[in-house]
């Protein structure tokens, strides 16, 4: 059965809403069809989307609903104090190597972590810039120096885009984003040797069965209350 987009809270400023895999978050082209920005603008025309998820992610997106709390939250995004949680079922339950990617071609030589577990308070950091890559410029790539090879890198405010990883169970990545570059999770995964499963761009193709979902979830967002200051917590369950 299809899963559809829902509402999981709203209040006067903002709504928490749920994006299924499959569905783009805003039109790539104007009356592009369903997407999850569409859907929303249905009942609140005046609403705008504050992040995207990837067409293949599913999870919790945050839409403000007036122009206040549109300012509101880009000043939170811009200050790092609007924090995404992500879960993702990878293929390799350690560090491993380049092997398990689709390709090596255009990967820096992978960071190496050691040490304790990771943890919130001290979680593993893969950080990068960021390259279009590939036929269509449908990839990205990590970039490690300072983008003067690369004419078209992209930077957060002049620095590296992190990926947080705040926890590993299993096989399973808690990641967490305070601000996110396209693909960004996903090529972070695969650069250190554990891409996601039914990821079929940046996996090894015959690790991807057909029709697998990409096993990648936004299943928690962080934020302070617009109109309160009171700090906001969103959870759905993440994928284990």
């Amino acid at each position: 059965m299809k899963i559809k987009p829902y509402v999981l809270e709203e209040t006067s400023d903002f709504a928490v809403v749920f994006k299924p895999s499959g569905m783009h978050s805003v039109p790539l082209k104007p009356k592009s069809g369903s997407t999850l920005l569409e859907w929303y603008a249905l009942a609140y025309p005046e609403a705008e989307i504050m992040h995207r998820l990837d067409c293949e992610t599913h999870g919790l997106v945050l839409f403000s609903k007036n122009a206040d709390s549109f300012d509101f939250f880009k000043e939170m995004q811009d200050n790092g104090k609007f924090i995404k949680e992500y879960s993702a079922v990878c293929k390799n339950s350690v560090f491993a190597s380049l092997d398990d990617c689709i390709t090596a071609a255009g990967f820096p030589p992978s960071p190496v972590f050691s040490g304790l577990s990771p943890s919130s308070d001290n979680p593993f950091v893969v950080e990068s810039f960021f390259r279009p890559f590939g036929p269509g410029r449908k990839q990205v790539r990590p970039v490690i120096d300072d983008g003067k090879k690369h004419h078209e890198t992209a930077k957060d405010k002049g620095g590296t885009y992190k990926t947080e990883i705040i926890m590993i169970n299993d096989n399973v990545f808690f990641a967490r984003l305070r601000r996110g570059f396209r693909h960004q999770i996903r090529c972070h995964l695969c650069w250190i040797g554990c891409p996601i499963l039914g990821d079929s761009l940046y996996a090894r193709q015959d690790s991807c069965e057909s029709g697998q979902t990409l096993a990648l979830r936004a299943h928690a967002l962080f934020f302070p209350d617009p109109s309160t200051g009171e700090q906001r917590e969103y959870r759905i369950e993440p994928l284990h």
